[in-house]
């Protein structure tokens, strides 16, 4: 039982090749177009040979992880501080309802005149599409404090900081790390877009010369590079968060039918 719930992630990965080559087959769409799974097999192997797409790989990956920590940080100092003054919680919603819905490449042309084509130009993309499911989950979470807890800390004679620090952001950090992950993703696809409009290097960059040059076979190779990439780094913050909130996952799990 264990063996065939480890193997179904497996499964659908390979459902999936397998339509896209059966699709492939069909001739439904020209190969020049659209190729089967071995021309793209080979032109991944290409390119993992090729330094330029090696250094790609890893630039991409540091500007979306250093972006993502940025947000992060921002993302739960301010929502810390609303979740300790309501009224500035509220004032923000209105705000927040309209800057998460701005799609990251609206804001590269804007963000080009006033920082220029550089580190500061990527960062400030990521984090700026990345921070908003980070607050947002964690200043909802915050205001969700249960009043009965909330009532026993203040017979104890708790301060509403530590009422906030001791009671209701340790409730809260299930929902901040699901926020978090989330972000990470949102991070990852920010910065392929940017780089697709302003770099000179990374995937992004990458992926549109490659595209524009009908290159067709090593652009979906650097599609799935991509979207490997984004399975990694959900990985990753899945295996961090078990140190946060472990007993949580702990919990979820017995209460999931097998």
């Amino acid at each position: 039982m264990n063996l065939l719930a480890s193997a179904k992630p497996g499964l659908g990965v390979a459902l999936a090749l397998l339509c896209w080559q059966a699709f492939a087959w069909s001739g439904s769409v020209p190969a020049d177009y659209f190729p089967g799974l071995p021309a793209i097999a080979a032109a991944g192997w290409g390119l993992l040979r090729s330094s330029d797409f090696v250094t790609g790989l890893g630039t991409t990956s540091v500007r979306a992880v250093a972006g993502l920590a940025i947000a992060i940080v921002i993302g739960l100092a301010v929502a810390i501080v609303a979740g300790r003054y309501p009224l500035l919680r509220r004032m923000l919603e209105p705000l927040v309802g309209m800057l998460r819905a701005l799609p990251p490449p609206a804001i590269v042309p804007i963000t080009i005149f006033v920082l220029g084509i550089g580190t500061q130009l990527f960062m400030f993309i990521i984090a700026f599409a990345s921070v908003w499911p980070i607050y947002i989950n964690a200043a909802n979470a915050l205001a969700a404090a249960e009043p009965v807890q909330m009532m026993t800390a203040r017979c104890f004679g708790y301060s509403d900081w530590e009422i906030l620090v001791r009671l209701r952001l340790p409730a809260a950090l299930p929902e901040i790390v699901t926020g978090v992950r989330i972000g990470a993703g949102v991070a990852l696809l920010a910065t392929v877009a940017a780089e697709m409009l302003a770099g000179q290097s990374g995937l992004g960059f990458l992926l549109y010369d490659a595209a524009f040059s009908l290159r067709t076979p090593e652009m979906f190779a650097i599609m799935a590079t991509t979207g490997a990439l984004g399975l990694l780094f959900n990985t990753l913050v899945r295996q961090a968060s078990r140190i946060v909130v472990g007993w949580h996952i702990a919990m979820t799990a017995l209460a999931q039918p097998t």
